[in-house]
């Protein structure tokens, strides 16, 4: 990471922390944004767009300063070569078919806490505009991962709905540059609270966590002695063992999905989604054939930080502003460590219970864990080599 990507990474976590709850009137304008505002007529599309002048100065070599005349008249001389840019970076159209073409009306200058920002008023004319627009953003990523640009709505007559003050209906990030804007059902950003029980539903129906985590906690009311498995004692010691599996798993796909969040870790979701079925794959087979030793908590972290990449693959996807970013990554999480807190209080009495049985080792253990090696040994494979 270089000094300015830390930089502006630490003003970020600054600005993060230093932000109380309840000043989240949608946070107006923000470092490291910029900002698309559309009206959607019945044949037309007018709006503007906002570029920060230290957007403008970093990646464009465009410094507006002086009087405001001044900033004005290198306004108006630099908007051909900004205007261009946007072009080159920015349509929007409908799903199937050209885009639309874009027509600068006129120049302004909008002055705000945040700083000052460089509009750039445009009109569209469209005819019947379609249901849905399809909206590619590419603008002023050049060496920022933390830039973001955003889709803001004033007024849509397809529902004949005018929004509030900056209402946010996309984000778009250095990985996610095209997105659908569904114009019947205009959606809107979330905040941190929202993204909770979207980590309790990723856990959910995240089948392959659950497996996986259904593949950690089948020896924790065991323990080796003599090279065999036998029942734990105590729930106290069966609870400690859970403990500390679930603990290393929580803080290793936590620190991978708050990473891929800041968009700093990017691998190819084939890549992650194969090994996080070669994960299952890994651990059952240990329970079948391996020994538990200190050495297995560092291949339960190894393999964490894989789920956490695959949590921020359904993170990175949903609409939450970089101001918004360290609530929503701990909101996410709380939501998935919740999820998976039930699967355990589930899971784990059953389990315990049944430890002392004559028939845990081999139909319990050994005979669920190779179920989870066939399906998860099937998952790698369509996975890895993209069958289906």
């Amino acid at each position: 990471m270089n000094t300015k990507t830390l930089s502006k990474t630490l003003l970020f976590l600054l600005l993060l922390l230093s932000m109380q709850p309840g000043a989240s009137k949608l946070h107006a304008h923000a470092v490291g944004e910029d900002y698309v505002f559309f009206n959607f007529r019945q044949a037309s599309i007018d709006g503007l767009f906002e570029i920060h002048f230290d957007d403008l100065a970093e990646k464009l070599d465009i410094t507006l300063d002086g009087t405001d005349d001044e900033i004005l008249a290198t306004l108006e001389a630099t908007a051909p070569r900004v205007q261009q840019y946007i072009l080159d970076n920015f349509s929007v159209g409908p799903t199937s078919g050209a885009p639309y073409e874009i027509q600068f009306t006129r120049r302004s200058v909008e002055t705000l806490p945040q700083g000052s920002f460089a509009q750039y008023h445009f009109e569209s004319q469209t005819g019947p505009l379609p249901d849905e627009l399809l909206i590619r953003h590419s603008m002023l990523y050049d060496g920022d991962r933390l830039h973001r640009g955003l889709i803001l709505v004033e007024y849509n007559e397809k529902t004949n709905t005018t929004y509030p003050d900056e209402y946010t209906a996309l984000i778009f990030s250095p990985s996610n540059g095209e997105q659908t804007l569904d114009l019947t059902n205009v959606p809107g950003i979330m905040t941190a609270r929202d993204m909770i029980p979207q980590g309790v539903l990723h856990i959910w129906i995240g089948i392959d966590h659950i497996l996986f985590l259904l593949a950690l906690i089948l020896p924790t009311v065991l323990m080796r002695k003599d090279d065999q498995w036998e029942p734990v004692e105590s729930f106290n010691r069966a609870f400690w063992n859970l403990l500390k599996i679930v603990t290393v798993f929580t803080v290793a796909h936590s620190i991978t999905l708050l990473l891929a969040a800041l968009d700093f870790v990017r691998l190819p979701s084939r890549l992650v989604e194969s090994v996080i079925a070669a994960s299952i794959v890994l651990v059952a087979l240990n329970n079948i054939i391996g020994k538990q030793n200190d050495r297995s908590l560092l291949i339960i972290l190894a393999l964490g930080l894989f789920h956490g990449l695959g949590f921020a693959s359904v993170m990175g996807h949903l609409p939450l502003r970089m101001v918004d970013l360290l609530r929503g990554v701990v909101g996410f999480n709380i939501g998935v460590e919740l999820g998976q807190v039930a699967i355990v209080a589930v899971l784990f009495p059953i389990l315990f219970f049944l430890r002392e049985s004559s028939r845990y080792e081999p139909l319990v253990l050994k005979g669920v864990s190779a179920v989870l090696i066939v399906i998860s040994g099937w998952w790698f494979v369509e996975r890895a080599f993209a069958i289906g």
